[in-house]
């Protein structure tokens, strides 16, 4: 048997040592759970605003005027001009909470599940957490969102329009002449299967080229507007559907905590793993987020009924 020279450098990877030697590793342990919670969590592409709330509480303003408080008026030669006020929005105060939870891995998962005990641990940490910051995120807006549109028809009606109600629903927002423009409509997964397979929406995408829909099932975008489908069990109840303008309706708070033996954003998803210090043969998977949705714009979203 031949000897290769310079001999291979030993590796660790696929057994027991590689896997302990991942959870000690907090640098490691975090790029893959921020890959896996990379484009999740719908809050942060419905309310893209990122604010640091010093002191754990947050104060801001909620429907400020793009205006002046009056309009401009004649004004003679040498004359005066009258004074007008930029006048602000309602305050508002919301305090940011620290959601997070321990998951335990004990070493006979990993010793019989080897590094599928850990992924499936990672997953479970990030769904959970996507999971409960959407839903609360999804009620704060549906809470401070007032103005709707009715359906010219129920979407799951042979003479329903999506099209029609998700731009009429648009033109609301953007009559108010508040600077606002309707980007994004959210819907549940049972709507965004009737817009699927509506026929006047597979009809239009035909026109526009789009073929595709009936073989992969995709719509991403509906009259200009970026499609974001949510689990029926994570939108608040009554509402299935609304159309916004995610660059104005809200932002997510949040707290650096200085905790050194994290790694993660302080604005995002941190992770903190270490033996259990029961010493009960398991590591600890800790994910915790600090956060609070605040909508400070809510003229600029409309909620879709009868749909």
């Amino acid at each position: 048997m031949p000897i290769l020279y310079p001999p291979t450098a030993p590796t660790l990877s696929g057994d027991f040592t590689t896997i302990h030697n991942f959870l000690s590793s907090p640098t490691m342990v975090e790029r893959r759970l921020r890959t896996i919670a990379d484009q999740r969590f719908l809050a942060d592409v419905l309310l893209t605003g990122s604010i640091e709330a010093t002191g754990g509480a947050v104060a801001y303003e909620v429907s400020e005027s793009i205006y002046t408080d009056r309009d401009p008026t004649p004004v003679a030669p040498g004359g005066e001009y009258e004074r007008a006020l930029a006048t602000g929005g309602t305050q508002a105060l919301a305090n940011v909470t620290k959601y997070g939870q321990d998951v335990p891995i004990t070493d006979e998962a990993i010793g019989r599940q080897k590094m599928n005990a850990v992924q499936k641990a990672m997953l479970k940490v990030v769904n959970r957490a996507v999971a409960y910051i959407d839903t609360i995120t999804l009620a704060a807006i549906a809470a401070a969102v007032t103005q709707t549109q009715a359906a010219a028809a129920a979407w799951n009606n042979a003479a329903a329009d999506p099209l029609l109600d998700v731009m009429l629903a648009a033109a609301q927002v953007e009559d108010l002449t508040e600077g606002y423009e309707c980007d994004t409509v959210v819907l549940t997964s049972t709507l965004y299967a009737r817009l699927t397979a509506n026929s006047k929406v597979l009809a239009g995408l035909e026109r526009e080229g789009s073929s595709q829909v009936t073989k992969t099932g995709d719509v991403k975008t509906l009259g200009g507007l970026v499609v974001r489908k949510a689990p029926a069990s994570r939108m608040p109840a009554g509402i299935a559907a609304m159309v916004l303008d995610s660059a104005q309706l809200g932002s997510m708070a949040w707290e650096n905590i200085p905790s050194p033996e994290y790694t993660g954003p302080p604005s995002g998803l941190q992770q903190y793993t270490r033996r259990d210090p029961s010493a009960n043969d398991s590591w600890l998977m800790r994910g915790r987020r600090t956060a609070v949705p605040i909508v400070q714009e809510p003229n600029c979203a409309v909620k879709l009924t009868g749909v």
